[in-house]
């Protein structure tokens, strides 16, 4: 999968809620109500990544999870990373609503 254009990405986020463009990947921090609610959220990417066969780093602060998406194979941002934070804003919103 190729690596998106600066302005490809910036569209792309658009789309998105809150995601940032840093450097080589895009970013977001989910709030949620507790660390209990953020372990959850963990445990719900995992099949999701696993069935697009792409993988966040991830950071957890209490009930913040931080979340980097990179293809690290194309040195930046593809299609893939866009998919994957669709897919974590919509299983987001189950824990948040």
């Amino acid at each position: 999968m190729a690596k998106l254009s600066e302005d490809q990405i910036r569209q792309a986020l658009l789309k998105l809620t809150e995601w940032k463009l840093e450097k080589d990947m895009i970013v977001k921090e989910f709030k949620f109500r507790d660390f209990a609610t953020s372990v959850k959220f963990l445990t719900m990417i995992q099949p999701v990544a696993d069935s697009l066969d792409h993988h966040p780093d991830v950071c957890i602060y209490y009930n913040r999870v931080v979340i980097h998406l990179t293809t690290h194979d194309e040195g930046g941002v593809t299609e893939l990373d866009i998919r994957l934070a669709e897919k974590l804003d919509e299983l987001s919103k189950t824990l948040t609503s």
